[in-house]
């Protein structure tokens, strides 16, 4: 990110956001709900994509930089819609 002329983000919300979203799928997995856990994992993927569509929403992006975010978040959007599937019962 600094090679291409950004800051990593790495505010102390960032880093309690991940924590607490470890802890909590640390504790689902403790007591093997399979719903839950899915459920844990989806706000986890729904987080990261809000992060990517604002990331996107940028405009001082360069052309560099926003296609490696589209990129990536094609990635993070098939990863999201693979763990609805699993909640709403259509696994693909």
């Amino acid at each position: 990110m600094r090679r291409l002329g950004g800051n990593p983000e790495d505010d102390s919300s960032l880093l309690a956001a991940a924590h607490r979203a470890f802890v909590n799928l640390k504790e689902t997995l403790t007591g093997r709900n399979d719903r839950v856990i899915i459920e844990e994992v989806e706000r986890g993927e729904d987080y990261i994509k809000g992060k990517f569509k604002t990331a996107l929403e940028d405009d001082d992006l360069s052309s560099t930089t926003r296609s490696l975010i589209e990129q990536a978040f094609t990635s993070v959007r098939a990863g999201h819609d693979r763990v609805s599937a699993l909640k709403h019962g259509t696994a693909q």
